[in-house]
């Protein structure tokens, strides 16, 4: 029962369709790669600080929280020595992802509701952040 399993298990990760996939894949990277042959997949890649490239993929009905959940994935694969107490929520604070001048600042809008089409470039750019100017100061306490 055992052996059967392995070989059935052998069968399915020998298929070309599944061959580059990483070694820690997950039903995200599967679901990717069978959209990919279906062509339901845009193309992106990732231009980090320093001019490193990076190619990510997503389902062309992906929302920008989608993105940054790949994105996230792919700079802990390619990064080994990427401290385990990294925040992310930390850092997706404080950067947005950017399509050329369009910021994908509605982590719910979907991406090709931006814009985003197949081999665009994908960078990180600095969150401003956002004051009301309507609003007054809040009181200064005196203790």
């Amino acid at each position: 029962m055992l052996q059967e399993a392995y070989d059935l298990l052998q069968d399915i990760l020998g298929d070309p369709l599944l061959a580059d996939l990483p070694e820690d894949v997950d039903t995200e990277d599967v679901r990717c790669q069978i959209a990919r042959a279906k062509g339901h997949v845009i193309d992106l890649t990732l231009l980090r600080p320093g001019d490193n490239k990076m190619r990510v993929s997503v389902l062309h009905n992906a929302r920008v929280s989608d993105l940054q959940r790949i994105v996230t994935k792919a700079i802990k694969r390619s990064t080994p020595d990427l401290p385990k107490a990294y925040s992310w929520r930390s850092m997706w604070r404080r950067y947005n992802l950017s399509v050329g001048s369009i910021k994908l600042s509605d982590r719910n809008r979907m991406l090709i509701h931006y814009g985003v089409k197949n081999n665009d470039t994908v960078s990180f750019t600095k969150r401003v952040a956002v004051t009301s100017t309507h609003a007054p100061p809040p009181p200064h306490r005196r203790r």
